[in-house]
């Protein structure tokens, strides 16, 4: 009996290891990345962040204020206030002349180029989650009370073109304006027990195209893939799944991450993505970099002492910026990681 239990012992273990190089591929040894500048403030966690588009300055969203700030420096150059809630979402135009923030029942249209707000959009009734330029005349939005819209600028105002609604919240939204398609996550952070889903919209037709059920909890953050091809969705189930847009085939899964995985970034022109995770527990702040086809993990490590609430990377492939529950802000060397 002693020697079947063995046995069963040594098979559970190679299954379990099987299953481990399956999901997340070979590890290496992780070399740190080098902090450049760090970024305080005591107006609350940082909720979003967003590079210029110029890669000169880097947006920073908190408690009621979009902050604007020198990558070179990391000086504060504006701070753009009375804004409602926390800025959940921010976005810049193709062309580098508009910003939104989405924030508290509203989405703020500054100019990029002297911070004067433009416009208020007003439509959703929860926390807007999601904001990305399809064009320099159109704007997608989402939020957690199930809500997404459509934004166009016609004759120089900006009105409400189409819209869509959803049962459960939205907590993230994901587009690609070349392959036309959109990505929210959907699902109740309350409710860990119900089912996170992904659901692709077709922007041409503005409706949805296809829904996966694919998590054990709520989709917390999405990103898409460099190539258009897929979205990569994290979770509160702690999980990464790479899900393809043309069939819905989850084509990857990685479960390094020890608590919600909150944010995630493509590197742009590499086959690289970063990902923020952290909860209501203290520790496992986790900054993962990945290695997207094989799942290896490039860098692992704990960089904040709250949980890691946003990522974002230069377009330039330069810097990666890393924003947490622990009110900083921290700008890595992003370029000398990956040489």
């Amino acid at each position: 009996m002693k020697s079947v239990l063995n046995h069963c012992q040594i098979v559970i273990s190679f299954l379990a290891l099987l299953n481990c190089f399956y999901s997340v591929g070979y590890l290496t040894a992780a070399e740190p990345l080098t902090p450049l500048k760090t970024i305080s403030q005591a107006t609350g966690t940082v909720s979003a962040l967003r590079f210029s588009v110029d890669n000169q300055s880097l947006y920073l969203g908190t408690y009621g204020q979009l902050q604007v700030v020198s990558v070179e420096l990391a000086e504060i150059l504006h701070k753009l206030d009375k804004l409602s809630g926390y800025i959940t979402s921010i976005a810049a135009s193709p062309d580098g002349k508009l910003l939104a923030a989405g924030h508290y029942q509203k989405v703020t249209l500054f100019n990029a180029e002297d911070y004067s707000q433009l416009a208020q959009l007003k439509h959703h009734r929860g926390q807007v989650t999601g904001a990305k330029f399809l064009s320099d005349q159109q704007l997608l939005t989402a939020a957690d009370d199930g809500t997404v819209a459509l934004w166009k600028l016609t004759d120089d105002v900006w009105s409400l073109a189409e819209s869509l609604e959803y049962d459960e919240p939205i907590t993230s939204l994901a587009v690609d304006p070349v392959l036309k398609w959109a990505a929210i996550g959907l699902g109740d952070e309350t409710r860990v027990t119900r089912p996170g889903s992904v659901v692709i919209i077709d922007l041409e037709s503005f409706r949805e195209k296809k829904s996966h059920v694919i998590h054990k909890s709520a989709v917390a953050s999405l990103a898409a893939t460099n190539d258009g091809k897929s979205v990569l969705s994290g979770s509160f189930d702690e999980s990464i799944i790479v899900t393809t847009i043309s069939d819905g085939l989850q084509t990857g899964i990685f479960k390094q991450h020890a608590r919600p995985v909150n944010c995630i970034t493509s590197v742009p022109n590499q086959d690289v993505i970063f990902s923020g995770s952290g909860g209501r527990y203290k520790e496992k702040n986790e900054l993962i970099g990945w290695t997207l086809s094989t799942g290896e993990v490039l860098i692992k490590s704990e960089p904040h002492a709250g949980k890691i609430t946003a990522v974002a990377v230069s377009s330039d492939g330069k810097f990666l910026a890393t924003g947490s529950q622990d009110e900083t802000t921290v700008i890595w060397d992003l370029a000398a990681f990956l040489k």
